[in-house]
């Protein structure tokens, strides 16, 4: 601070007068003092500013719905949940799929481009015409299965799913009709927002469109997977086989000769004798390869055995045996085929 000096005495003519002492001023002292002061404001200022920020940031300046925990501050940010993605808007130019039209010769055949565009849309239920057994295998993903005489029962049990939706029918493509025959079948019932497509499941296939394949329940997952090797092919018990059969999730092949075949046989299989089963093998390629295969006998299973071996050997992985079949499937009283006169 400032210092003081001596007194200084002027002198006047015929008196003396006294002067009080005058400071000096330190100057380096008060830089300091001046330059501590700023500092100080400057401190206070950026703590109250990013009090400010914080109190906006966790939301403490809101007075609905506190809790006595609601003050504290947070230990973490949390992790934002992502949104689902959103479905693709149908460009204008198919706007009209989204009208009812007047007639049934009025419902429009498309293709792929249009299919696409409406599936990717959210707004179209796709209707799979094809048989249970090749829906149950795969189909276009979010499809219900509706065979021709199915239209009038399964409406009343699926309403909501095709409410407010552009129906596209489908099937194996051109030279198919079940899909024309299901959607007139819904525009008399009612639902004239209906499409028909022309290309179905082949177009849909071969343009590696996503496909929704069959999901078993985890007791049957088994079944589906492939042997390991020709001597880890799985025996099958009667459940398994039942849920195969009625589900249409598995061919059944009688390896038995043709005299047994005939005169008995599990209903729907399909006879290729063990003895001729080289030859034909490559005519079922097809057929076997489209679902498990269910191999059995008339006896004690020697012939299934050889016979599902030799299919492994031939590239076909997903063999199941079934042994003894048919006194289990007859005692039970599933589906079976006897020739006539015998009992």
């Amino acid at each position: 601070m400032a210092r003081r000096t001596k007194k200084q005495v002027i002198t006047k003519p015929g008196k003396k007068v006294s002067v009080p002492e005058l400071p000096v001023f330190d100057l380096k002292k008060i830089t300091d003092i001046v330059l501590k002061a700023i500092v100080t404001a400057a401190a206070a200022t950026v703590i109250a500013l990013a009090y400010t920020g914080l109190r906006a940031v966790t939301g403490m300046d809101k007075k609905m719905e506190l809790t006595p925990q609601a003050n504290a501050l947070p230990t973490a940010v949390p992790t934002p949940v992502p949104t689902a993605a959103p479905t693709k808007p149908i460009p204008a130019r198919y706007s009209h799929f989204f009208r009812q039209v007047k007639t049934k010769e009025e419902i429009p055949k498309i293709h792929l481009e249009e299919a696409k565009a409406l599936f990717e849309s959210g707004k179209a239920l796709f209707i799979d015409t094809r048989g249970r057994s090749e829906y149950n295998v795969s189909h276009i993903p979010g499809a219900i299965n509706m065979g021709v005489g199915e239209v009038a029962g399964m409406i009343p049990q699926i309403k909501e799913e095709l409410d407010g939706k552009v129906l596209v029918s489908y099937c194996h493509g051109a030279g198919c009709h079940l899909s024309d025959k299901v959607a007139y079948s819904l525009y008399e019932a009612g639902y004239k927002k209906v499409a028909i497509y022309f290309g179905g499941w082949p177009e849909w296939t071969d343009a590696k469109m996503p496909v929704e394949n069959y999901r078993p329940p985890e007791q049957y997952r088994r079944l589906f997977e492939e042997a390991a090797s020709a001597e880890e092919i799985v025996d099958i018990n009667l459940e398994e086989a039942k849920f195969l059969y009625d589900n249409m999730l598995a061919n059944f092949i009688d390896v038995d000769y043709p005299d047994k075949y005939d005169a008995i046989r599990i209903d729907r299989a399909v006879n290729i004798p063990v003895d001729k089963l080289d030859e034909m093998l490559s005519g079922y390629a097809g057929y076997l390869n489209r679902k498990p295969a269910v191999v059995y006998c008339h006896g004690t299973g020697r012939k299934s055995k050889i016979a599902a071996e030799k299919m492994y050997q031939a590239g076909y992985k997903k063999v199941l045996r079934f042994v003894p079949a048919l006194p289990q499937w007859e005692e039970a009283k599933y589906p079976i085929y006897k020739k006539q006169g015998d009992k």
